[in-house]
């Protein structure tokens, strides 16, 4: 019986308990959202710092073709988590856990705040931000 309880306390068994893994992939879309805040608002910080607007790119400057990358990134990838998440939702309906529908809302939560994030990249444009920060 002691084997079995020390087999149970190695790292390699809490990951496979299914708990640990579950709740770091429903933490996932949180960590996205907040990589998209940071990164978003650190690199607008750094373009405006180095006078990066006045370079343009197919209409847009620089800052704010970056900026659309990052969010469509972000938004592609939520999209997929919340896709899996639902997946993984029909799958456990038989178990009964709710750990599969906290899941999809941490998707959807940080889908809507990715999107209401990206909402001042589409309304205003870089040369707009570095003036008032400037």
């Amino acid at each position: 019986m002691t084997n079995h309880s020390m087999a149970t306390d190695t790292p390699e068994a809490k990951l496979a308990d299914g708990f640990t893994a579950g709740s770091l992939h429903g933490a996932l879309p949180l960590f996205v959202w907040a990589a998209h805040l940071f990164v978003a608002y650190a690199s607008a910080e750094v373009a405006c710092a180095l006078q990066l607007h006045r370079f343009k790119v197919l209409g847009l400057s620089a800052p704010d073709l970056w900026l659309w990358f990052i969010s469509a990134a972000a938004i592609a990838m939520l999209v997929v988590l919340t896709v899996q998440a639902v997946r993984h939702r029909r799958a456990a309906a038989e178990s009964g856990t709710t750990q599969a529908t906290i899941q999809i809302g941490a998707a959807i939560l940080a889908l809507v705040g990715v999107l209401w994030s990206s909402v001042p990249i589409a309304l205003v444009y870089g040369a707009a931000i570095c003036r008032s920060t400037y």
